[in-house]
């Protein structure tokens, strides 16, 4: 779910970066031309962009599987805990 959550804020980083690194412009509104390697990549990069919006959907999924990682956490160490806690019952 982390993953799906992300995915989008990659793909507009990505994009971005492309951009930045061949000097192309880049604009939600509309693709610009971008020669990379003699192809042009700017509808790609269009998209890519674009593809952000999706973000406002998927940092629900971000969220939930944060919210998800952080219960196991929590789960593992209270396990750890307990059995911390029953060894030095036995112990004694």
């Amino acid at each position: 779910m982390v993953l799906v959550g992300v995915a989008p804020l990659a793909s507009v980083a990505l994009a971005g970066f492309i951009a930045q690194v061949n000097g192309c412009g880049l604009h939600e509104g509309y693709p610009q031309p971008c020669i990379v390697l003699g192809a042009d990549i700017g509808g790609v990069l269009y998209t890519m962009t674009a593809l952000g919006w999706l973000m406002l959907i998927s940092l629900l999924f971000l969220a939930g599987g944060l919210l998800g990682l952080a219960a196991e956490g929590l789960r593992w160490l209270t396990h750890l805990a307990l059995k911390k806690r029953r060894h030095d019952k036995l112990g004694r």
